[in-house]
């Protein structure tokens, strides 16, 4: 499962899709049975399939958001890699529908298929702040996942 040769530019590919909302960029460069693996004790911790992903957890996500505010992705910095896998640290910003700020820092571990594309990945972010701006008033139930898994 080795890193892409060009790996830089594939995650400056990568980012810039995610915060300009480029969402069929973002999914090219993902295994149709790529694996997220999300941190914590939110509604959507736990490992998810990327179309679960996309249908399940962006929903809750970005539902109480602004739409044109939503900026994941910023700033993004690879701070290790070896010949499988890549972890990146970096920032979204956002405002929520009833005008509270939701910016967040993230670590992404990346890990790659033979076919260069992700075929994992493990997120971790500030849950805490994820609960109180985006989760607190959900009447939404908790998502059924497999658990978090390495």
């Amino acid at each position: 499962m080795p890193t892409p040769a060009n790996l830089n530019e594939f995650l400056e590919n990568l980012y810039t899709a995610l915060s300009t909302g480029d969402i069929e960029t973002w999914i090219s460069m993902h295994e149709e049975s790529a694996v997220f693996n999300i941190s914590g004790n939110t509604l959507i911790s736990g490992q998810v399939t990327i179309p679960q992903l996309l249908t399940e957890v962006f929903p809750l996500v970005f539902d109480p958001l602004i739409p044109e505010t939503v900026h994941f992705g910023l700033r993004w910095k690879l701070m290790c890699a070896d010949d499988r896998r890549a972890t990146v640290i970096f920032e979204g910003e956002s405002t929520t529908k009833s005008g509270n700020p939701y910016n967040n820092r993230y670590v992404q571990i990346l890990e790659f298929g033979d076919n260069g594309l992700i075929h994992q990945v493990w997120e971790f972010f500030d849950t805490d702040l994820a609960n109180r701006t985006l989760f607190d008033n959900s009447n939404s139930e908790a998502l059924q996942t497999a658990p978090f898994a390495y």
